[in-house]
């Protein structure tokens, strides 16, 4: 999903976009990202699988809640300006 959005919004400039996965660098999960990324960046469907589950602490973090609020309010205020998020 990422890789989609990136390639959506790099529309504007003229379909140049540079990524980063500033995931860490845990060897189980680092080449599933970069194959989904890629695939996303390239509109080629391929689908992915979790490597392995996300541990508890990390899905039950309420940092992770306030993120994701987060990330729905800059959504929300940016919807009208950037068509790639509604």
């Amino acid at each position: 999903m990422i890789g989609e959005r990136v390639r959506e919004m790099a529309s504007i400039c003229d379909d140049k976009a540079v990524d980063l996965i500033a995931s860490g660098y845990n060897e189980k999960v680092l080449p599933y990202a970069w194959l989904a990324l890629i695939s996303g960046l390239a509109s080629i469907e391929i689908p992915t699988q979790e490597p392995e589950p996300v541990p508890p602490q990390i899905r039950d973090d309420l940092g992770l809640k306030e993120t994701e609020m987060v990330v729905d309010e800059v959504r929300n205020s940016l919807k009208d300006y950037w068509s790639c998020l509604r």
